[in-house]
């Protein structure tokens, strides 16, 4: 177990990363564009199942309030405003946060834009939100899952609910993207430290009993849990955000990593009582 001064630490760490590695995102997301479709292809923002979670265990967005925390590239705060929701977001990076609000403006979307941990949403109301999201990417940053999920509880409405989608722990052992060829077991969840000794940061591979637990110990009921695919050839081609296809690597004759789950998508609901 990590001491809260270390992951506090750690995540301050991260938080500086971010804010260096702002300007190359934003970089790569002008160029992919899709920011700019999201508010009317919701399903652009979303990977695994997660918007049909959404729409099946929350229903209706419009006039309902919503909490995107740590989202980075801001595709699902600019899909749930575009749906019709009530849109928060909570994020580490100063300079992430910058380019969000920056976009939001270009697109006309009224998003409150909030500097945050995500193991301290303090800032935010309690049971303020009908529903709390965060998306690809965002767990392997943080240090203390409960931590998180408490926090999230803290600020969701009795029955509201925490969707969120994420890389497939299954995906974390693997040395490159395609190749069966092992670089840690399973079970070494970190942290790892990587970048340069002037931009340091630190990346946590938990598995999925580390993450379903997380919520149990906070008191939420996990309601769903799904486990998808890629269902876009550019996830195994290096980057998702470069324009290549080689449908091939979908196929696991081709890709044997394409037979296991890319993407773990679970719904956690706060009890009414």
């Amino acid at each position: 177990m990590l001491a809260v001064t270390a992951m506090n630490n750690m995540h301050e760490t991260n938080q500086k990363h971010w804010d260096a590695a702002s300007p190359d995102w934003e970089r790569l997301r002008d160029n992919d564009g899709g920011w700019r479709r999201c508010p009317q292809e919701p399903s652009l923002a979303f990977e695994g199942t997660a918007l049909d979670m959404i729409r099946e265990f929350v229903g209706e967005l419009r006039g309902k309030s919503v909490c995107v925390i740590g989202s980075g590239d801001n595709y699902a705060s600019f899909a749930l405003a575009g749906l019709g929701a009530t849109v928060t977001l909570a994020d580490i990076s100063e300079k992430q946060l910058a380019v969000a609000a920056k976009r939001a403006s270009k697109l006309g979307l009224d998003i409150l834009f909030v500097r945050s941990d995500a193991v301290d949403l303090s800032q935010l109301p309690a049971a303020g939100f009908d529903m709390v999201c965060s998306t690809n990417g965002f767990f392997v940053w943080i240090a203390d899952l409960v931590g998180v999920f408490a926090a999230v509880s803290r600020v969701l409405r009795p029955g509201g609910y925490y969707i969120f989608y994420d890389v497939h722990p299954f995906m974390r052992p693997w040395e490159n993207r395609t190749a069966i060829e092992m670089k840690k077991p399973y079970f070494e969840t970190g942290p790892f430290q990587s970048g340069s000794p002037d931009d340091p940061n630190y990346e946590f591979h938990w598995t999925i009993g580390d993450i379903l637990n997380a919520p149990l110990k906070a008191g939420m009921e996990v309601r769903r849990i799904a486990e998808s695919p890629a269902r876009d050839s550019r996830f195994w081609q290096g980057s998702s955000y470069e324009h290549r296809t080689d449908e091939s690597v979908l196929d696991w004759h081709d890709n044997p990593r394409a037979g296991l789950p890319v993407w773990l998508t679970v719904a956690a609901k706060k009890p009414r009582v």
